[in-house]
Formats: structure tokens, sequence, C-alpha cells
């Protein structure tokens, strides 16, 4: 029980809690040390008494495009709320560095496809969880891990997903992958929190709804946009902030209530 960092088939993970089911998290392009994802994961163990496995996906240091590009962007792009206190020069500086690291980090955000990410949990993490004595599997994305979520989800071997300001229409397009066969794809429920500034198609009454809706697991889908809300709150905004703060606690009881219904 709170067994920290460990290798599942040759991937590095953060692993907390113990059962007979668990939560595979997907973190999003800046790595598991993305704002609070592991706090997310302790938090999520101990209130559904699961395993819940947080695999680090990139290749390269953990994050996209490294260590250095991914923390240039990630400063660049401040997190949703925070209250911006750099002067006039340092906010330029931070600027410049993530154009300067910007190619590389795209790069391999476009390359980094399915062929690759698919594999590492299909064939290396679940077949561990299985050997532990794990029966249900669901899944917990954050924008990035959207993708993975809804990707994943083709697989009989899940039992339901939650996306997080998801990035599923993004990186279809990135892809050339096409969002309604990734929709028509999914075999279990899934439940989907939009922020305000996400795409369309994957907030409430959009496409993904639209197709999942005629599945025999329909109505147990649940899509919900918080209007207020920018992209990365859930994992990255500042709590700081009351409306934040009121936004994630909802969504966090959404996704914790959702994951001990079809995880039970």
């Amino acid at each position: 029980d709170g067994t920290g960092a460990l290798d599942l088939g040759g991937i590095n993970c953060y692993v907390v809690g113990q059962g007979t089911s668990a939560v595979v998290v997907a973190h999003d392009v800046f790595g598991l040390r993305s704002g609070r994802t592991r706090q997310i994961c302790d938090e999520l163990a101990a209130a559904l008494s699961v395993y819940v496995v947080a695999p680090v996906f990139w290749d390269k240091e953990g994050c996209c495009g490294g260590e250095q590009s991914a923390t240039a962007i990630s400063e660049a792009m401040g997190c949703p709320g925070q209250q911006r206190s750099d002067g006039v020069w340092s906010s330029m500086m931070k600027i410049k560095s993530a154009v300067y690291h910007a190619p590389s980090w795209y790069r391999q955000l476009k390359t980094t496809k399915w062929g690759t990410v698919g594999p590492k949990l299909h064939d290396q993490i679940l077949p561990v969880l299985k050997g532990w004595g794990v029966g249900k599997i669901g899944v917990l994305g954050f924008c990035w891990g959207g993708w993975v979520a809804f990707k994943s989800s083709s697989s009989e071997q899940l039992c339901c997903a939650v996306s997080c300001h998801p990035s599923q229409v993004d990186l279809c397009g990135l892809h050339t992958d096409n969002f309604r066969q990734v929709c028509e794809d999914i075999k279990c429920p899934q439940m989907v929190l939009s922020a305000g500034d996400d795409k369309k198609d994957t907030k409430t009454g959009g496409l993904a709804e639209k197709v999942l809706s005629t599945k025999v697991f329909g109505g147990d889908c649940v899509f919900k946009t918080f209007d207020d809300m920018k992209h990365g709150w859930v994992n990255r905004g500042e709590l700081t902030n009351p409306t934040i703060a009121r936004d994630y606690k909802e969504a966090c009881d959404l996704f914790v209530g959702f994951f001990q219904k079809h995880l039970s």
C-alpha cells in the first residue's frame, strides 16, 4: 500500500493504494510531475480503495519534448487562475524560451502516436495489474491523457474512463485520426469534464456525446462543461482562486463517484 515509484512491465510508474480494481492515470503533456497529478492519485486511491497507477508515458525525460522544453512551455503558459507577478523582462524571457523550445516539444507531440503509447498500456502495464489480481480497470486522463482515455477504451480490458479538460480533438487532428471513429470505437462508459475553452466536440452536446449516446452503455456516460474554467484547471488550476477550488472539488467528486459505480 502506498508503494511509490515502481517498474511495471518495463514502464516507470507512480503506484499508490491497493485493491481488486485499479485506475490508470494518464498525465498531461508536462508529465507526471505536472501540477497536483500525484496528489490526485493519492486522494483517488484513498477514496476508492483501489490501486492507482500513473505511468510515465513519455520516453524523453518523462514529459513532451524533454524537461527543458516542457518547463519552458509550462512557465510561459502559466496555470489557470494564476496571478502572474513576473516583471515585463521576466515574462519576455519566458516567452522567448518557449518559442525556442516549441519545435522540439511539438515534434515529439506529433510523433508520439497510439502505436507507441497503446502497447505500453495494454501489453506492459495491464498484464502486471491482472497478475496482481486486479479485475476491473478504469482510466483517468488529463489533457493529453484524455486522448489516452478515449483510445484505450476501444479495448475490452477497460470498464470505464474519465477525461478532464480533454484534448482528443486536437490530438486526432495532429495525428490525422478520425475523431468520430475514435468515439465509435469506444466500448465502455465515459465521463468527460470539459473547460469552457475546450473544443465543442467533447463538450456537453458535442459529437462525442452524440456518438456515445447511441451505444448500449450510453446512459452511463456523463458529459459536463465547466464554463467558468480554463483548460488544465483540474490538475493545474490555482486553488487559491475560490471559483477554481469550487469546480475542482465538483470535478473530483464527480469522477470519484463515477469510478465507485463502475469499479465496484
